[in-house]
């Protein structure tokens, strides 16, 4: 069976939500790794790097440095980062009995989780916030490895 891996970012201000939020994912794979940090403008640059440039950007990347985010990997078979998007739901209007919806207060920058939104780019983005971070110069507070949901 193939594996997925996905990045998952509780965004700041909702790290309290960080067991409902993984009691949710659960049961779409295993957190194989997870940190807590605080981004840097290096980090974000690359991280939204289709966003740079549009207009709500530099507020994005205000709101993502404004405190520490959850970082996970999730690793699950194949189709898991389809079902973890659908349970994460959409970043406008997300439907009722998704992450965004239940736990969201309404805005679009600040809709409280990060997921990758293909297996492509999970890697991609996993290997910049767990394998780059230092690079980037990200404070790393805490981390962990091989948790089970």
């Amino acid at each position: 069976m193939k594996t997925e891996k996905l990045c998952i970012i509780i965004k700041p201000g909702f790290e309290k939500k960080e067991k409902e939020i993984v009691a949710r994912l659960s049961k779409y794979g295993k957190i194989t790794k997870r940190q807590v940090m605080l981004l840097n403008d290096a980090i974000l640059a690359d991280h939204y790097a289709e966003h740079v440039g549009k207009e709500f950007y530099e507020n994005l990347c205000q709101y993502m440095k404004s405190g520490p985010v959850v970082v996970f990997q999730l690793e699950g078979g194949e189709g898991c980062v389809k079902q973890v998007r659908k349970e994460t739901g959409a970043t406008r209007n997300p439907e009722v009995g998704t992450i965004r919806h239940d736990f969201g207060i309404g805005d679009t920058t600040r809709n409280v989780i990060h997921a990758s939104d293909s297996p492509e780019a999970g890697i991609i983005e996993c290997n910049r916030m767990f394998r780059d971070a230092k690079k980037y110069g990200v404070k790393i507070l805490s981390s962990e490895k091989e948790r089970t949901c």
